[in-house]
């Protein structure tokens, strides 16, 4: 996808294809490997309040529950990859840098309510490293709505009707506009465990 593609689509969409060879198969060797050595170690998320609750930054909270860790070298590399940091420059049309990653585990029945992420969060790129995760729900129609509109309009409705699947795909990233499209995962229907890796970029010129 050329620059100017990439740019169009962010401006039209919320959303930025990464290259399928930005990303070398040994490094998501060693992402697989990092995310089952540290999983002892990841934190539980459980938060219990019930609807959503806007905040300062434009983020949007609301419950979840799955298992948290930051990642360690192989995640880092990937956080700071040149091609990864071009794609969301040419997307966003502005400098990024990496600022927040992470890897999430998800176990059957895990979930998040519809919520937008921090407003730090410019672009935010997920992959997942398994292969049963599957996309989640978002609806960029909400894109350019307010947070008070946003909460007001979804308060009561943890998985809203009318949104559309973005893909999380296995060892290939994507990214999204995540900090103003609401988007949420309904509680995971699988029998095993899944992994989720994100990264998110922010202009820190301005």
């Amino acid at each position: 996808m050329t620059a100017g593609t990439l740019r169009q689509t962010w401006l039209a969409e919320g959303r930025a294809d990464v290259p399928a060879d930005a990303v070398e198969a040994g490094l998501w060797d060693e992402l697989a490997e990092e995310a089952e050595r540290l999983e002892p170690y990841a934190v539980v998320r459980h938060n219990q309040r019930p609807g959503l609750l806007a905040m300062r930054d434009g983020s949007i909270t609301s419950p979840q529950r799955c298992k948290v860790h930051p990642g360690g070298a192989a995640l880092l590399a990937l956080a700071q990859s040149k091609t990864l940091a071009d794609v969301a420059a040419e997307a966003t049309g502005a400098r990024m840098t990496a600022i927040r990653f992470g890897l999430k585990y998800y176990q059957p029945g895990d979930y998040m309510h519809v919520h937008r992420d921090d407003g730090k969060c410019e672009i935010t790129f997920s992959a997942s490293l398994t292969p049963g995760l599957g996309g989640m729900g978002w609806l960029p129609r909400l894109r350019w709505l307010t947070t008070e509109q946003v909460a007001d309009r979804l308060a009561d409705t943890p998985y809203p009707d009318g949104g559309e699947l973005f893909p999380v795909k296995h060892r290939a990233l994507t990214g999204f506009d995540g900090s103003r499209i609401p988007h949420w995962r309904a509680p995971l229907d699988s029998e095993s465990r899944e992994v989720l890796v994100t990264v998110c970029f922010t202009d820190l010129s301005v």
